[in-house]
């Protein structure tokens, strides 16, 4: 009998467009809430640490990217050994020049790592952006592969293909929580019919009411995804939004996205999974 393998996880929302250190704060506290339930990783979206600006430009960029050995990565790194738990956050990397799209791997014991986004928007090919390797980083933990996915590369084309080759089990993407300041709310506008009302027409773009989702959704397996959140620049406003979906399909646990701006707050929700 084949004994079933499992993954704790946790995925988290935090605000990032402020001041770097106010972002490693809130990582941390997500980080240390995460160990102290048990999970064994916990996923950020793609550029939590930086922020990610829909108005980056190649200036913005350069100014904030960091190689994988730079402080920041190094903070993180440091929390995971001190919580013993594998830290998945995304950042602007600047290796040799070039500037990725990455999500950091930080794992107790083991050598800090990225993986890179291959599919790039326009507005990161505008702002100057390098394209990571098409295949897929993995992570494992208790013999679980997990594939990184990070926003558009989940559109590319025989991707659930290249995972079943690369004997992945689990999906990990994280994302880009889309919107504009001009696209929110006040709590107060909630009051009024016109505000409730765009606030339910947008609803279901960041808050999944079914129990179990669509094969579309879950191609040949489960996910977790973990959404940015919050102002960002003059213009961005992420409005979050985290998922865990197990291999059944089942929706585990879920943070909802909004776009009311009182409401946006740092969360994180957790699931142990079975294989």
């Amino acid at each position: 009998m084949n004994k079933t393998r499992t993954l704790h996880l946790a995925v988290a929302q935090i605000h990032s467009g402020g001041p770097i250190s106010q972002t490693m704060d809130r990582a941390q506290r997500q980080i240390s809430a995460a160990s102290a339930v048990g999970a064994e990783l916990i996923l950020f979206s793609e550029c939590a640490l930086h922020g990610y600006d829909y108005d980056m430009s190649p200036e913005s960029v350069r100014a904030i990217a960091e190689p994988v050995d730079g402080p920041q990565c190094r903070k993180i790194h440091q929390l995971a050994e001190q919580h013993q738990i594998s830290v998945l956050i995304g950042f602007f990397e600047n290796d040799a020049g070039s500037i990725f799209n990455s999500m950091l791997i930080a794992r107790p014991g083991e050598s800090l790592r990225t993986a890179r986004k291959h599919v790039l928007t326009d507005p990161e090919l505008t702002a100057g952006l390098t394209p990571g390797l098409r295949e897929r980083e993995i992570v494992e933990i208790n013999g679980v592969r997990s594939a990184i996915i990070i926003c558009a590369d989940g559109g590319m084309e025989g991707l659930s293909d290249d995972l079943q080759r690369q004997g992945v089990d689990y999906r990990l993407c994280p994302t880009g929580g889309g919107g504009k300041m001009a696209d929110m709310l006040r709590a107060h506008e909630l009051q009024s019919p016109e505000g409730r009302s765009r606030y339910e027409k947008n609803r279901p773009r960041v808050f999944n009411i079914a129990p179990i989702l669509s094969e579309n959704e879950c191609p040949f397996s489960g996910f977790a995804s973990a959404n940015a959140l919050g102002p960002v620049g003059h213009q961005t406003c992420h409005q979050g939004h985290c998922m865990i979906v197990d291999n059944q399909r089942v929706m585990r646990a879920q943070i909802p996205g909004t776009i009311v701006l009182e409401h946006m707050q740092d969360q994180m929700v957790h699931s142990r999974l079975d294989f």
